[in-house]
């Protein structure tokens, strides 16, 4: 079997650390060609001085600030990559750890081209109590700008695995369909990876307001296709209804076990990509409460309980 290869996108987070724990697992047990890289954001550091043109004062300041914060970001994305490719080597791997410079979401794009998939870690959004504001009246991050994650999902269209939190060893796949759109590519690639990973696979298809189990479509080709292709996989496939959870009528709750990776569809539209479900990947990140999420776009081929959807962008 031909080497999945795999592109960590990391920084100094203790999510980022998860995220490269889990690719060394997946390396220890199945056949990985790993690349890790870190960039140093110079774009993302003038948006941060947020300098377009001087007013008050000449560019003179904000061009040496630049110059003295790059500096130390470089020095910084230096400690990091060896820091790194020191613990791989105590999990017995000899990783190519790379420094990129310029546009964060650009270097891993143009990186991600020559790997199957994309893994980063990503810090989860916990909401402000009763809508307020947070401590000290600061509004929510989220609310200012896009995490990574959620800047990558909307734009990548290699697979990306979002890690939040420390994984157990996944005990299963789940991919989650709803409608007719790339079903039967989803499907597959579903079937390959989990195939590869040598979990069980299992496929829900939801429906959710007037739709009824007659508007689902037929899976039984595509399971005896699955049952061809991988005898040795273990596929189970179902229906079920999708309700508003009973502390949020906007959200809906996806049963799923804690050790199984979830996996969603997207698509590219002309305008924007989105989820299986209608919803931007983004908001899916946003969102989840997973320690580990893997959306794949729909046409790509092999390769806690709740996943948390927004019902309102469900029922566009």
């Amino acid at each position: 079997m031909n080497a999945k290869k795999i592109l960590l996108a990391f920084d100094g987070s203790a999510q980022s650390l998860n995220a490269a724990e889990l690719c060394w697992a997946l390396a220890a047990k199945h056949p990985v060609s790993l690349t890790a890289q870190h960039v140093i954001n110079s774009v993302g550091l003038w948006q941060f001085l947020n300098f377009e043109l001087p007013g008050l004062t000449g560019s003179g300041p904000y061009l040496a600030a630049h110059e003295a914060m790059g500096k130390e970001l470089r020095s910084i994305g230096e400690t990091l990559v060896a820091i790194y490719q020191t613990k791989a080597k105590t999990h017995g791997l000899d990783d190519q750890c790379v420094l990129d410079e310029g546009d964060a979401i650009d270097e891993i794009l143009r990186r991600s081209k020559d790997n199957d998939m994309v893994v980063i870690g990503h810090h989860p959004y916990t909401a402000p109590p009763n809508g307020s504001m947070g401590q000290g009246g600061q509004a929510p991050r989220y609310l200012n700008h896009c995490s990574m994650a959620e800047a990558l999902a909307q734009v990548i269209d290699k697979p990306l695995l979002v890690v939040q939190a420390q994984c157990r060893p996944w005990q299963g796949l789940k991919l989650i369909l709803h409608g007719t759109e790339g079903i039967e590519a989803s499907f597959r690639a579903a079937a390959d990876f989990a195939a590869y990973l040598n979990l069980p696979l299992n496929v829900i298809t939801y429906f959710h307001g007037d739709e009824t189990v007659q508007d689902l479509p037929d899976l039984t080709d595509l399971i005896k296709e699955t049952g061809r292709l991988h005898p040795d996989l273990e596929l189970k496939a179902g229906r079920a209804k999708l309700w508003p959870t009973d502390g949020d009528d906007h959200m809906a709750a996806v049963d799923c076990p804690e050790d199984y990776l979830v996996m969603v569809p997207t698509f590219a539209s002309a305008e924007q990509r989105n989820s299986i479900f209608g919803t931007a990947p983004d908001l899916l990140v946003r969102n989840s409460t997973r320690a580990s999420l893997l959306l794949w776009p729909a046409g790509v081929r092999s390769l806690e309980c709740n996943l948390e959807l927004p019902v309102a962008a469900l029922s566009k």
